[in-house]
């Protein structure tokens, strides 16, 4: 109980700093970088016996399900570290590096690139997918729904 008071502390402090600039946290198990002004993404990372939390504000968010990513004009490149990959918006340049065991983009006019890719499914119109290498040596499974839209190798 006394670790989720001091994590709900140094988050609502975060927050509230957010617009003074760069902020840094050290405490025992507790760690908090925040550069809003910049335009960057919000880490909040607690650590403690038996508890880890990782959170990501922005436009970018980890989640136990996987990275998701919204929004529209992005122009981003990020790693998949074996999870799962949500995109939704339009308009977006998205460059994924590491291994990609499924992606999911639901928009138009998407531009994604991923290093290793297991399966993707794409929803939406004018998508382009382009991936270097398949999953275990097999071809990724490949899911669209909509018009004009591309997966191949690049």
């Amino acid at each position: 109980m006394k670790i989720q008071k001091h994590l709900l502390a140094v988050v609502m402090f975060a927050s509230a700093s957010a617009y003074a600039g760069d902020v840094s946290i050290n405490m025992p198990g507790i760690s908090v970088n925040t550069n809003q002004n910049t335009g960057a993404n919000t880490n909040v990372n607690v650590k403690a016996p038996g508890v880890s939390v990782g959170a990501v504000s922005g436009k970018q968010a980890a989640s136990a399900d996987g990275l998701r990513m919204n929004g529209n004009d992005m122009s981003k490149s990020t790693q998949c570290n074996g999870q799962p990959v949500y995109i939704q918006g339009n308009g977006n340049q998205i460059n994924l590096s590491g291994t990609c065991p499924q992606v999911k983009v639901n928009g138009n006019d998407n531009q994604i690139t991923v290093a290793q890719l297991g399966k993707v499914q794409v929803v939406g119109n004018d998508n382009q997918v382009k991936w270097a290498q398949a999953l275990n040596g097999q071809e990724p499974q490949v899911q669209t729904s909509g018009n004009d839209n591309t997966v191949s190798r690049r």
